[in-house]
C-alpha cells in the first residue's frame, strides 16, 4: 500500500483557488491570434533590447508576444491573466510608452490581469505612472566582478565547497554545447523529473536552449570523464552576464555547483565584465517599507514555513547563494489592474504550483 502523497494533495488544495477563477475567466475568453516570429528574428528583436540576462527568457517556447515599440515583451496567458516573461528589457525613455503599448494590447485580446516579474527599483516610476501596482517580492544577488578574488573569511563556505569538490576530482570547463547536447540533456530531464511532483520556478528559469542555443555560455563541471552539473550563462547589457539554469545529477560530488558558479565568474571577471546576476531570491529580505503587512506575513510564511519551503524552496535558495556574498538589490512584482492576494497567487501558480 502506497503512502500519503503529501504533494499530491498540496496540489489538489492549492489548485481550487484557481479552478474557481478558470471558470469566471471562460465566461469572456480570451482571443489570441499573434503570428509566430522566425526564430531568428525573435532572437534578433530580444536580443536587440536585452538590458538584463532574464529577457533572454522570451525566446522559451510556448509564449506569446506583443511589440512595444523598442522591443518585445513576452507573455504567457492562462485564462484572462497575462503574465509577462523576461522582466521590462528597454531603455529608460521608452519605458512608459512600452507599459502603455503592452497593456493596451493585451486589453484588445481580452486579457483582463496583467502581471511582470521581474522589476527593479529605477523602473517603479514608470510602472506606477501606467497604472500597475507593485510590491517588493524578495532580492537578487549579484556579484560584482571587478576586483573579485573569493579571498577572506567571507566566502570560506564557498570555498570550502570548491576545494571539497576539487578532492572528488572534479574539474570545471567551459564547454561546447555540440559535442555534449546529448549528455546535457539527459541530466536536465532526469532534474526535471526529479522536481515532480514537486514544482519546478518555470517563467523564472529558462530551458537549457539545446537546439537553440542563441548567445547562452555553457558551464560544466565533470568527474571521471562524466559531466556532474551544468550552469547556462545568459548576457545583458554590455558587461552584465546573468546564470539561468544551474542542473545537477543527483549523485553529483559535493561542491560541484559552488565550484562551478566561482568558476564562471572569474572567467567573466578576466574578460572585462562588470557584473553577474545569481537570480532573484522570491520571499526573502523584505522590508517594513517593501509591502504591506497583510502581504509580508504572507511572503514570510511563504519563506519560513515548512509549507512553503516544501512547495517552492525559497529559503534554500536564497541560503545557497548568500555563499558568494552577493550585493543584494530589491525586486519587485507588478500587476494591473489591481494588485492583492489573487494576483500574487495567480502569479505564483503561473510560476510553477500546477
Amino acid at each position: 500500500m502506497n503512502g500519503f502523497d503529501v504533494d499530491r494533495w498540496m496540489r489538489r488544495l492549492l489548485a481550487l483557488p484557481g479552478i474557481a477563477v478558470d471558470i469566471l475567466d471562460r465566461l469572456q475568453p480570451v482571443r489570441l491570434n499573434d503570428q509566430p516570429l522566425p526564430p531568428a528574428e525573435l532572437q534578433r528583436r530580444i536580443s536587440g533590447s536585452a538590458r538584463y540576462p532574464e529577457a533572454y527568457l522570451g525566446l522559451e517556447p510556448g509564449l506569446h508576444h506583443v511589440d512595444v515599440g523598442e522591443g518585445l515583451q513576452a507573455y504567457q496567458v492562462r485564462g484572462a491573466t497575462a503574465f509577462c516573461v523576461g522582466g521590462l528589457n528597454v531603455t529608460d525613455e521608452a519605458r512608459v510608452p512600452a507599459l502603455s503599448r503592452l497593456h493596451g494590447g493585451l486589453k484588445r485580446l481580452g486579457i483582463r490581469r496583467v502581471l511582470m516579474f521581474p522589476l527593479r527599483a529605477g523602473e517603479l516610476a514608470a510602472v506606477r505612472a501606467t497604472g500597475f501596482s507593485s510590491v517588493q517580492v524578495g532580492v537578487e544577488a549579484w556579484l560584482d566582478l571587478p576586483g573579485l578574488t573569493f579571498r577572506g573569511n567571507r566566502f570560506e563556505g564557498a570555498r570550502h565547497m570548491r576545494n571539497r569538490s576539487r578532492r572528488h576530482g572534479t574539474t570545471v570547463k567551459e564547454i561546447d554545447v555540440e559535442r555534449h547536447r546529448v549528455e546535457i540533456g539527459a541530466i536536465y530531464e532526469d532534474w526535471l523529473q526529479s522536481k515532480r511532483p514537486r514544482w519546478r520556478m518555470k517563467l523564472l528559469v529558462g530551458s537549457p536552449g539545446l537546439e537553440r542555443p542563441f548567445d547562452r555560455r555553457y558551464f560544466a563541471a565533470a568527474r571521471g570523464g562524466r559531466i556532474e552539473a551544468f550552469v547556462t550563462v545568459l548576457p545583458g547589457r554590455e558587461g552584465v552576464w546573468g546564470v539561468d539554469v544551474m542542473c545537477r545529477r543527483p549523485d553529483a560530488s559535493s561542491g560541484a555547483m559552488e565550484h562551478l558558479l566561482m568558476h564562471i565568474a572569474e572567467v567573466l571577471r578576466d574578460e572585462g565584465a562588470d557584473l553577474l546576476s545569481l537570480g532573484p531570491c522570491p520571499m526573502a529580505e523584505i522590508g517594513e517599507d517593501g509591502a504591506p503587512r497583510m502581504l509580508r506575513v504572507i511572503f514570510r510564511m511563504l519563506y519560513q514555513s515548512w509549507l512553503g519551503n516544501r512547495v517552492f524552496g525559497f529559503r534554500s535558495l536564497h541560503r545557497f547563494k548568500k555563499k558568494f556574498r552577493p550585493r543584494w538589490e530589491p525586486v519587485f512584482f507588478a500587476a494591473r489592474p489591481r494588485l492583492g492576494v489573487l494576483e500574487l497567487y495567480l502569479g505564483c501558480r503561473m510560476w510553477g504550483l500546477y
